[in-house]
């Protein structure tokens, strides 16, 4: 009986101390993406796509990656992300029908979908 409490006893003692020195890992810092994975699944083409990165000290943007020439409807591109910084950039687009603009982390997720 002594002996099944000294090893309930041993048991917590040493899940304690598991508990107490245990650290969490940090998680990794955030890695921009090397390129674009762009998905047209629409049913019009796809006429630009842009990636600029604006900067709050200057008043030009820098275009960091864009598509060379119309993605057409269901297709799918990839493209270099160049001389970009941070995580958050604003993505500019056009389709025969309608353009819009909206935010994007490519640090999280560089595979951006179109769809109706």
């Amino acid at each position: 009986m002594k002996f099944r409490f000294a090893m309930i006893g041993v048991i917590a003692v040493a899940s304690v101390a598991q508990a107490v020195g245990a650290t969490k890992p940090r998680p990794a810092p955030a890695k921009l993406a090397q390129a674009v994975n762009l998905e047209n699944q629409r049913l019009v083409p796809l006429k630009t796509f842009e990636i600029v990165m604006t900067a709050k000290d200057k008043p030009e943007e820098i275009v960091v990656g864009k598509i060379d020439k119309p993605l057409a409807a269901g297709g799918h591109a990839q493209f270099p992300i160049t001389g970009a910084k941070g995580c958050l950039f604003q993505a500019r687009w056009a389709f025969d029908d309608a353009k819009d603009s909206g935010d994007v982390d490519l640090c999280n997720d560089a595979h951006i979908v179109f769809a109706d």
